[in-house]
């Protein structure tokens, strides 16, 4: 596939979004809205976009758009530095340790944190293996006090499509105990 400007033009908009905290790395399907559908389509049926959206315990699911792996190897043909700084920085303002919390608890949220790192797993720790070790009741209380999210990816490369990832509030409570840096 060859891309044209308004594909690198979009892919470049998607890309733009990766970094922002408050929309976890997806473009909203809002501001997508702005594009053709056939464009976006176009881009979804070539795997160079992801689709993707993030459930909260509050009702406000975000849904959206990424790139994909095939499309930062397409920005490198071309010579456009897209690289992703991960997930990597969710930090600032202080929170307490919650009352709702116990030590499996932060034995979750550490393997969240940590497996949503592995470049494997493109940015979320899979639903799978999560319920290999732990029990519902344990997600539903992180999922509850909105210390995790869950998310669902859709697209022709997504290898694990349902899982959860970090809050901020999450993020930053572990940055203060000095769980994760």
């Amino acid at each position: 596939m060859v891309l044209n400007e308004r594909h690198m033009q979009l892919l470049k908009h998607i890309k733009s979004y990766s970094g922002i905290k408050r929309y976890h790395g997806l473009l909203p399907k809002l501001e997508a809205a702005l594009y053709e559908f056939e464009l976006i389509d176009e881009l979804l049926e070539y795997g160079l976009i992801e689709e993707g959206s993030i459930c909260t315990s509050c009702g406000n699911n975000l849904e959206g758009y990424r790139i994909s792996r095939k499309a930062e190897k397409e920005f490198e043909k071309k010579g456009i530095d897209i690289k992703d700084s991960d997930w990597e920085s969710f930090c600032c303002i202080d929170v307490e340790i919650d009352e709702y919390l116990d030590k499996e608890h932060i034995r979750a949220l550490m393997d969240i944190f940590y497996l949503s790192r592995v470049a494997a797993f493109r940015g979320i720790a899979p639903k799978r293996i999560l319920h290999e070790s732990y029990t519902d009741d344990i997600l539903s209380v992180l999922l509850d006090v909105g210390f995790i999210y869950k998310i669902s990816l859709k697209g022709p490369t997504i290898h694990y499509r349902h899982g959860f990832v970090l809050s901020d509030k999450a993020s930053r409570m572990l940055q203060q105990v000095g769980y994760v840096k």
